[in-house]
């Protein structure tokens, strides 16, 4: 019986030990306490079996930790101003000298109609400003009264198609931009009173002749942020 016992007792302690080596292989493990072994400097004691490849332990400096994984925050959305400018030829949206839209104006104002109103519905449209303009042709006073009127017929058609009235201003700055002006001067010296020379020179002062839109609008955008 007693030979039994001691028997029982040591198949025992070897399951206890294969146990142990089996949960950390390749090092040599206190079998009270299931510990890594350890020698006089601090250091886990490694079997003869050892192989770094397979059996390495955080715990001894034989493995890296698992990095944790990174965190990545929900997409923000926030509100940035921006201001588009766009500019229409007059000679699409007005008759030469003209202060009354002509019909087929619509088909430029239409879809710029469409985007303030969509900016005002949603409470983004902070003000559009309307800019007329001349070419140099004529006096100040008259430049800056068609250039006023015109701006003045935009707005209107604006305002009577929906867009907030108090959003949008009006104003004729005449000939104080015309950009074409000294190079057609120089490609026209002679000034002749023909309608041959007439057309050429208003045709090459053509985009002088324009009405310019600032729209200032905020718009929704998606700001992505790193991972940490």
């Amino acid at each position: 019986m007693t030979k039994q016992l001691k028997l029982s007792a040591l198949v025992a302690a070897l399951l206890v030990s294969a146990s142990a080596f089996a949960a950390k292989p390749g090092y040599a493990v206190d079998q009270s306490t299931d510990a890594v072994t350890r020698n006089s400097y601090g250091e886990c004691w490694k079997t003869t079996y050892f192989d770094k490849a397979k059996d390495g332990l955080v715990e001894c400096g034989d493995r890296e930790a698992a990095k944790p994984a990174p965190v990545v925050e929900a997409p923000k959305t926030v509100l940035v101003a921006q201001k588009e400018k766009v500019t229409l030829s007059a000679k699409v949206l007005f008759d030469f000298n003209k202060t009354v839209l002509r019909p087929d104006a619509k088909n430029e104002l239409d879809p710029l109609v469409a985007k303030l109103k969509a900016h005002a519905g949603q409470g983004h449209l902070n003000g559009v400003e309307i800019d007329g303009y001349t070419d140099f042709l004529g006096s100040d006073k008259l430049n800056n009264a068609l250039s006023q009127k015109r701006a003045d017929a935009v707005k209107a058609y604006f305002v009577d198609a929906g867009v907030p009235a108090e959003k949008v201003t009006a104003v004729g700055k005449g000939k104080a931009e015309a950009k074409m002006t000294d190079e057609c001067k120089a490609k026209f010296p002679k000034y002749v009173k023909n309608k041959k020379q007439n057309a050429e020179i208003k045709a090459c002062i053509e985009s002088d002749r324009r009405v310019e839109l600032t729209i200032d609008a905020v718009k929704e955008t998606m700001i992505e942020k790193k991972a940490n």
